[in-house]
């Protein structure tokens, strides 16, 4: 699938404040397409090749939309913490302020957490409607291979 699931503006209204000074051009559609190949294809296995058919598009609307925005915040952070310039990496500063090496790292994990809330609310519904989702198995999403804990990936025993 090579359609992105949500627009630059999209995302901005779902995982931004108004409050926080954001632009579309911040947002590029590469930094989307990465979210959706990084979490969501993982994720949905063959599903994720579906979802932009209009059968899903309701199910897109609520519950992967929030998640994937969450995502792209995410990415957003990292990028927009330091930009690389002629001399090297260069971070935002002015005579009268100074952000937190930390905040940026803080506000990551915080979108990360969110992300991955939505994201596995999407999972669980689509497991408890399977008849309306028939390519998604549970075996091929990574969630269900694996266990996350502390950032640390590990095999998943479980029977």
């Amino acid at each position: 699938m090579n359609t992105l699931l949500i627009s630059s503006a999209e995302a901005l209204s779902l995982a931004f404040t108004p409050a926080e000074f954001q632009r579309e051009e911040l947002i590029p559609a590469v930094t989307i397409e990465t979210a959706q190949l990084r979490y969501l294809k993982p994720a949905f296995g063959p599903l994720y090749d579906c979802l932009n058919e209009p059968r899903y598009e309701a199910f897109v609307e609520r519950y992967v939309k929030p998640a994937l925005a969450c995502y792209v915040r995410a990415l957003v952070i990292d990028a927009r913490a330091a930009a690389v310039g002629p001399s090297g990496i260069v971070q935002a500063r002015t005579q009268y302020t100074e952000a937190p090496a930390e905040a940026a790292g803080r506000l990551r994990r915080q979108a990360l957490r969110d992300a991955e809330t939505l994201l596995e609310e999407a999972i669980e519904f689509v497991e408890r409607h399977p008849e309306d989702f028939p390519e998604y198995d549970p075996d091929l999403g990574i969630r269900r291979r694996v266990l996350f804990k502390g950032g640390l990936i590990l095999p998943d025993d479980r029977p």
